[in-house]
């Protein structure tokens, strides 16, 4: 599922249209753009879908930032655009419906982008934009700071390791300039498609009321009794200063043995080495003697050392577990694992209430429509004959990027969305291990009568019992085939594509 993900990024990167260098040393932020081009709609619709496409993107990331949530969410769409250093040092308090409302508008705002991209038209009016104008104020303060250019904030998802090696070695420096055609209106459009897929899915089980829960019961141990101290808190002092004392005594101690250790192994080294190229059995005789004797040194040395480090392991973990008997520590809390085992339990809560099934049906519809326009972008780029600057080029043309389509590359992804879209219409089943021989799971039925989701049963198997169908299941068959013409780089082509 994680490879479905990171597709927001990618339509961010495409969708942010602006002036080019020549133009403006600082290009304005979507907003204003956006203003630009509101009374030119008829002529410059695709342009303005494009912008209200990102805009939607950046005004979830700017709210996200206003209220410092969704951090430990960089695995779900929008939120895992960010480097980091994007973090609200003084967040507003969020509600338990932040997150939902993030999404909501979201969804709003992909509505009003795509109405815009319908109201333009298929013959919809190409327009250039150069990669590097492009660029998110996360932080809302309508100026453009490092770490805020769409390069820099999404060659390292898109492109992962590869894309952090472009951004050091300064490839990704030099302008580079798309025009977008009318077959890219597809491809924009199927984008829109697959996002509002996701926020529909995400408000199909939406989290409110489990983070609802969960604050309660954190408020709740505002009223937990305080019991008194048992410990000594003197005596847990000085054991703690002379545990250590003890500690710093110890890691001297070791310093010594180790810094004697280096020297009598070299010439144990070169001892041996000696004994493997020596002729002369007396030579041979002398050097064992001589290695007998520095294995004699060695070996004293090397005992302290074992028993010293073991020694100071036990004092190391005798000294935690003194310092943990002062008021206000605790040592067994890892840091940051709260946060994260806070969010896995909203979101098994999430799941075992009941689905919304209206939302469950608008991602399906929307996938479903996802799948059409990417089928349309292909066919219109197949009848494309110019060679202009292309995003995704057809075989007679060549990509403004540093990128070459395999052959048959387009015909293996159609494969894929193939499979897809007879799995979300139910011709295809989706394959559970724990199932009997021939059986797979309906997404459909599961859509039309969803049920909670408990996830140990489903691991289980025995909570798609009542979506079990007979029948065939889909097949890694496609993705595979995929994988072997991309040579291994499915994940970022699937970006690509859509």
């Amino acid at each position: 599922m994680r490879k479905l993900f990171p597709p927001i990024v990618l339509g961010g990167l495409l969708a942010m249209a602006s002036l080019s260098p020549a133009q403006s040393q600082t290009p304005p932020g979507l907003q204003a753009r956006i203003d630009a081009l509101a009374g030119e709609a008829e002529t410059h619709g695709f342009e303005l879908g494009m912008l209200q496409t990102l805009r939607a993107v950046e005004k979830a990331l700017q709210t996200r930032y206003e209220y410092g949530v969704g951090q430990n969410l960089r695995m779900v769409p929008v939120f895992r655009v960010g480097t980091g250093a994007d973090i609200n040092p003084n967040p507003k308090p969020a509600a338990p419906d932040t997150l939902s409302r993030i999404v909501e508008t979201f969804l709003a705002d992909l509505d009003r982008a795509r109405a815009t991209l319908s109201a333009s038209g298929a013959e919809a009016q190409p327009f250039e934009l150069t990669l590097q104008d492009l660029w998110f104020d996360l932080n809302a303060d309508g100026e453009r700071a490092d770490g805020e250019g769409a390069v820099e904030l999404l060659a390292p998802i898109v492109l992962g390791r590869a894309g952090r090696i472009a951004l050091q070695d300064g490839t990704l420096a030099a302008p580079i300039t798309i025009r977008f055609d009318a077959a890219d209106h597809a491809w924009l459009t199927a984008y829109t498609q697959m996002l509002g897929g996701f926020g529909n899915l995400f408000l199909a089980f939406d989290p409110t009321a489990a983070l609802v829960d969960m604050a309660r019961a954190r408020a709740s141990l505002l009223n937990a009794p305080e019991i008194e101290n048992f410990y000594d808190l003197d005596q847990v002092t000085a054991d703690i200063a002379a545990l250590d004392a003890r500690k710093r005594d110890l890691e001297a101690r070791l310093k010594q043995v180790e810094e004697q250790l280096p020297d009598v192994r070299e010439r144990q080294r070169q001892i041996v080495e000696g004994m493997h190229t020596a002729t002369d059995e007396t030579a041979k005789q002398a050097l064992k003697t001589e290695l007998d004797a520095v294995l004699e040194e060695l070996r004293p040395l090397s005992e302290a050392q074992d028993a010293l480090f073991l020694e100071q392991q036990m004092i190391r973990a005798e000294l935690q577990a003194a310092e943990a008997k002062l008021p206000g520590r605790d040592t067994l809390a890892l840091p940051g694992m709260e946060t994260e085992f806070d969010t896995l339990l909203v979101v098994l809560n999430a799941l075992r209430q009941q689905p919304d099934k209206d939302r469950l049906a608008a991602a399906r519809d929307s996938w479903r429509a996802m799948i059409a326009e990417n089928r349309r972008f292909w066919a219109a780029l197949a009848a494309e004959t110019d060679d202009d600057r292309e995003w995704i080029p057809n075989p007679s043309q060549t990509s403004a990027l540093p990128v070459t389509l395999p052959a048959g590359v387009a015909e293996a992804w159609q494969a894929i969305l193939a499979d897809a879209e007879a799995v979300l219409d139910g011709r295809l089943l989706v394959p559970h291990p724990l199932l009997p021989p021939g059986y797979g799971i309906d997404l459909s039925a599961y859509v039309e009568d969803p049920a909670p989701i408990d996830i140990l049963e489903w691991i289980h198997g025995k909570g798609a019992y009542p979506y079990a169908a007979k029948g065939p299941r889909i097949s890694a068959q496609s993705w595979r085939a995929f994988e072997r013409l991309t040579a291994g780089n499915a994940g970022g082509f699937a970006l690509y594509f859509n």
